[in-house]
């Protein structure tokens, strides 16, 4: 960007540009900006519990990740791109929410 008291027209010169180019190039900077940027935020909604019972219940049934139905996300990306995912493993779901979570939005 220009230093204070720095001439367009003179700067425009010395690098053999046209003066009314820069001039285009510094206003559509301005307003670039001035743009709001897109949230790389992913909303996320939770399921509630489905498995409630007592503690010697659970002496009587199977590990939780074998009984634990597939998990799945999706996600509205800010490119326009929409993303169903689906997993079994809370690791899994973990690192595509993470990844999700550093989505670049292409400002």
């Amino acid at each position: 960007m220009l230093e204070p008291g720095v001439s367009v027209s003179r700067l425009a010169l010395e690098h053999g540009v046209n003066a009314n180019l820069v001039r285009k190039w510094m206003k559509k900077s301005r307003a670039e900006r001035q743009l709001p940027l897109a949230s790389a935020f992913v909303p996320v909604q939770i399921a509630p519990d489905m498995h409630s019972g007592s503690a010697g219940d659970l002496k009587k049934t199977k590990p939780l990740s074998q009984c634990l139905p597939a998990s799945k996300v999706s996600a509205l990306l800010p490119n326009g791109v929409s993303l169903t995912v689906e997993c079994a493993g809370v690791e899994v779901l973990e690192a595509i929410i993470g990844a999700l979570g550093h989505v670049q939005t292409g400002r």
